[in-house]
């Protein structure tokens, strides 16, 4: 596998997605993305309620396993 290749890949693992869930970085709390944005910032929603905007440097993808 090239280089190329290697950080597509990467790339594609980092990505976050509609509907899916997300962590935020500093506190690990779980939450769902709404909406994500190629500009940079993401509707999320919290289980308690509400949905509010997000850097998506502060998001990481979460990755369930069954």
């Amino acid at each position: 596998m090239t280089i190329i290749e290697q950080l597509a890949f990467q790339e594609k693992l980092n990505a976050l997605i509609t509907g899916e869930k997300a962590r935020i970085k500093h506190t690990g709390q779980v939450v769902e993305l709404k909406r994500v944005s190629e500009h940079g910032i993401s509707v999320v929603s919290f289980r308690t309620g509400g949905e509010y905007f997000i850097s998506n440097k502060y998001l990481e993808p979460v990755y369930i396993t069954h």
